[in-house]
């Protein structure tokens, strides 16, 4: 369904993830009651969940229970199935009762069904519905039950489990055995005398590859051959009740006891122990002779082998000299040598020999013996390197009486050199007389040698306690250790199977490639990739390093088979063996808090913008190894990479900003698939971080300065108002005093100019200029008074003032003007603009009428795109532009009508040329 392994229990229902239980029951109100009689998980992800007070369905992690009051006839539940077309059937007290829809249909004992005293109702893989009571089996046919094993088959039993197997035999457990109908209609029967260990068949269950499991009274077995055999269980009980079996999405098996819940699984590793025969759970050596036998010695119960599925075991009793065993090997003969705490021992047949060496302090220890090309013996002591050939003794290299000096491990090389790992003073090399000692000086890891090996291609591999392992190739010492990717640098034994090498550690088994090593000691790679196997793999011990001071070793068997010596018994593994793809984790939220409140993961949460503290908690569900699950995170909105989480399942967050984020958490398996899960929420932005408010303020901003501007632009109108009146009052006192002033000087030369004669003298001469200085001067004060007063604009808009002081300035010049103002154009202008334009417009016409000799003018008002257009052109002479905008030009009546455009943000553009008229366009942006 979910990943989750469900079981029902006397106190309420409890959900387990590998990692920890959750009990869900009647006092957190989640169920009706906390006796639970029948379980069924559906294909569409609901789980039914029958109880003595009511039916209950779990979908999106919501209960909701039904009861006699929704329509059942009995609200004591013994037996649930949901069909796969999703009807749901339950038995209900004494009725058969059918979910569908949403609504319930009873059917009676007796009357509606051809049993009496219903209890179970099960429905096959077909789709085909099987229900049984105590008067026999019936099954539903085209919408009608009709019986399928009479009351007479059953011989009183009373029926407590039924099973349709993928071959199409249905199997009926009962108080009394098992009932097998086969397709064909016969019936037979199972019970002790068929393997089963109790008659009381409570489950059954068939799994992934097809084997048929019962529950009893007296345990668990399995149908093999035509018989049961009963399953080496670790229940704690001899004779304990097997209430369910279910098989998980992984194959895992789980088997529900009184005693509790115990689970099967394929693993890795099949061990060997005293649960399997052996006498010891403590192996040492393992070694297969010439003709294929394995031989296994222990630390405390001698030696043996295994022959058509039982183990021989020899001990002192036999003549062995010590039960404590440190190697085994084999000289060219075929007989056996065992080194042991009590000497050498050679088997001959099935009798002992034993060999002691000698030692001045009576040590008799042999940690390992090997025959070397010439028949000699070489053996490693606590004392010396000894070599036995032909019935004397040779000693090789002295330990002397340190334990740290003692030879134990040895390994014959193919160029006839022997060479000896000591406890803790380095390596010695023999080559006829020629011995050399090898230590961290010349370039070991550790000076303590626990094993070695060469392999094919002639490198010595050397596994040490402390520095990992280490190799010899070209005559230099290569090491690789934890650091570089080991498992652990305590290295036991070595297997090699031609492409990898497997390293027996104190903290379970590393396998890692030659081709992996080479490439690292070459700096073709930074890290060691091995893969690691420990208790989650089927190890039940990660100590694979047994013994002292020899560390233990296996091997590898011509089959291909790999043998370990662990702390908990002997562990053989087939690499060539079928692997089964890992299923990825089932990710799953088990918790959200906000500020310590839960959160309903049912739905997109939206937090509030006081949730300051938040804490996520996830399972990956694998419920083979939970503890090999690795976790990685990422927070869509914050993290932009994953962030490795290891085995951690919970992650805090603080002060997160609002906004939408998405939580993903990713469950993988070393070196295999992965699962996913993702959770979208929201947090609540604040109400100064919403749009509203950011919009609000924003109109605020826009009506602020809009305000600004209207004070300012008052402030502007008010000051040209003033400006306006200083004008008028500075016209006044120009009329009133200036120009009074000139009328009155002129009057008075004019009446001179009468009482002088007219003859041409001086005095008239001076008199005349005095007099034309004097119109001039009026004339002059008359304009000043125009251009401070305008009185064109008096009472009248701008394309008004226009056309009546063009007519008005063009007056008696014979000259033909046209004014056309276009629609659009706005009549209300600021009074700053009219001014000036108007100013331009009269510059204009007077340079037109004083320099241009044109017959004809035009002036053209109109607006387009916000802005104010005002044209003035005639046919007339014409000039060349050149420096027409340079004061030095003289010409400031042109630079007067650019510095008006300009000072109302706009432009002046001139258009000139000799004989082509000219043309002043003046361009102004509207308010």
């Amino acid at each position: 369904m979910d990943g989750y392994l469900w079981l029902g229990t006397d106190e309420g229902l409890a959900r387990f993830d590998g990692y920890e239980f959750v009990t869900f029951n009647k006092d957190h109100g989640d169920l009706p009651s906390n006796s639970i009689t029948a379980l069924s998980a559906g294909a569409d992800g609901s789980l039914w969940i029958g109880t003595a007070d009511g039916l209950t369905c779990y979908r999106n992690k919501r209960f909701i229970t039904y009861k006699t009051k929704d329509g059942l006839p009995d609200n004591a539940i013994t037996s649930v199935t949901q069909g796969q077309s999703g009807v749901v059937w339950s038995v209900a007290g004494t009725f058969l009762t059918r979910f569908e829809r949403g609504k319930f249909a009873s059917f009676q004992s007796g009357t509606d069904l051809p049993i009496a005293a219903i209890r179970i109702a099960y429905e096959d893989n077909n789709g085909q519905l099987w229900i049984s009571g105590f008067g026999g089996v019936a099954k539903l046919v085209d919408g009608r039950f009709v019986p399928a094993i009479g009351a007479a088959s059953l011989e009183g039993a009373i029926v407590s489990c039924m099973l349709r197997d993928r071959q199409g035999d249905f199997w009926v457990g009962s108080s009394k055995g098992l009932l097998m109908l086969t397709p064909s209609g016969k019936i037979r029967s199972f019970d002790t005398r068929d393997g089963l260990p109790d008659p009381f068949v409570r489950s059954l269950w068939e799994d992934r590859d097809g084997n048929l499991w019962a529950g009893t009274n007296g345990g668990l077995s399995r149908l093999t051959n035509g018989r049961f055999a009963a399953s080496a269980i670790d229940s704690g009980h001899d004779r304990d009740w097997v209430r369910s079996i279910y098989e998980d999405r992984e194959g895992n098996l789980w088997v529900g006891m009184n005693s509790g819940l115990i689970r099967l699984r394929d693993d890795v590793f099949t061990i060997y122990s005293r649960g399997e025969g052996l006498p010891s759970d403590e192996p040492t050596a393992v070694f297969q002779d010439r003709s294929g036998r394995i031989w296994v010695g222990f630390h405390d119960s001698g030696l043996g082998f295994f022959s058509r599925g039982r183990f021989h075991a020899y001990s002192t009793r036999d003549g062995l000299a010590s039960n404590e065993i440190f190697s085994i090997s084999e000289d060219h003969r075929g007989h056996l040598l065992v080194a042991t705490r009590e000497g050498l021992s050679r088997m001959t047949g099935s009798r002992f020999s034993t060999y002691l060496p000698a030692d001045p302090l009576g040590r008799q220890i042999v940690f390992d013996v090997r025959e070397d090309a010439r028949g000699s013996i070489w053996l490693a002591t606590a004392g010396a390197l000894t070599e036995l050939h032909n019935g004397r003794v040779r000693k090789v290299v002295d330990g002397g009486t340190l334990l740290t000096s003692a030879i134990v491990a040895l390994c014959m090389r193919q160029d006839g050199s022997v060479w000896a790992g000591t406890y803790g003073r380095g390596l010695w090399r023999v080559a006829g007389s020629a011995i050399r000692l090898y230590t961290t000086t010349d370039g070991l890891s550790n000076d303590q040698i626990r094993y070695l090996r060469e392999d094919q291609d002639g490198a010595l591999w050397i596994g040490t306690f402390g520095g990992g392992l280490d190799a010899l190739r070209g005559g230099r010492f290569l090491r690789f250790t934890q650091k570089d990717g080991l498992l652990s640098d305590n290295v036991a034994n070595i297997s090699d199977d031609g492409e990898s090498l497997w390293l027996s550690t104190t903290r379970g088994i590393c396998r890692i490639s030659k081709q992996q090593l080479r490439d690292f000691s070459e700096h073709r790679r930074a890290m060691l990739e091995p893969e690691n196997f420990g208790v989650e793999d089927g190890l039940r011990s990660a100590q694979c390093a047994p013994g002292y001071p020899k560390a233990g070793g296996g091997t590898r068997t011509r089959d291909g088979r790999l043998w370990f010596t662990t702390g908990s018994g002997l562990a053989v593994l087939d690499p060539g063996a079928r692997k089964q793809m890992p299923m990825p984790p089932a990710v799953q939220f088990t918790e959200m808090t906000a500020n310590g409140e839960p959160v309903d993961l049912g739905t997109a949460a939206k937090l509030s913008p006081s949730s300051e503290r938040l804490q996520i908690r996830w399972a990956g569900i694998y419920l083979s190894a939970p503890e090999r699950v690795q976790y990685s995170y990422r927070l869509e909105g914050l993290d932009q990479n994953w962030v490795p989480a290891g085995n951690r399942r919970v992650i805090n967050y603080n002060s997160l900003g609002h906004a939408k984020y998405r939580f993903i958490v990713r469950a993988a398996l070393p070196a295999g698939p992965a699962g996913e899960r993702s959770y979208a929420f929201e947090v609540l932005p604040h109400f100064y971080e919403t749009m509203s408010f950011r919009l609000f303020c924003a109109l605020a901003l826009v009506a602020l300065v809009w305000a600004g501007y209207q004070v300012r632009l008052r402030q502007i109108r008010y000051r040209f108002a003033l400006v306006l009146d200083e004008r008028a009052r500075l016209a006044r006192e120009i009329h009133d005093t200036l120009a009074q002033g000139f009328v009155g000087i002129s009057s008075q030369l004019d009446a001179v100019a009468m009482c002088l004669p007219d003859e041409v003298s001086p005095a008239r001469q001076y008199l005349d200029l005095a007099r034309r200085m004097a119109r001039h001067s009026l004339t002059e004060a008359r304009r000043s008074v125009m251009d401070l007063r305008s009185a064109e604009l008096e009472g009248q808009d701008l394309a008004s003032a226009i056309e009546s002081g063009t007519r008005l300035w063009t007056a008696g010049s014979g000259v033909q003007v046209d004014v056309t103002v276009e629609d659009g154009t706005p009549g209300e202008l600021p009074e700053e603009m009219e001014q000036h334009l108007l100013r331009i417009a009269q510059e204009a016409i007077t340079n037109v009428l004083k320099h241009a000799n044109a017959r004809r003018i035009w002036v053209k008002l109109h607006a387009e795109a916000r802005k104010l257009c005002l044209r003035i052109g005639d046919d007339g002479r014409g000039f060349v532009q050149d420096d027409v905008f340079q004061t030095r030009g003289g010409h400031f009546g042109l630079i007067g009508m650019r510095e008006r455009a300009e000072r109302l943000g706009g432009e002046l553009h001139l258009s000139s040329h000799p004989g082509e008229g000219t043309e002043v366009e003046v361009t102004v942006p509207l308010p």
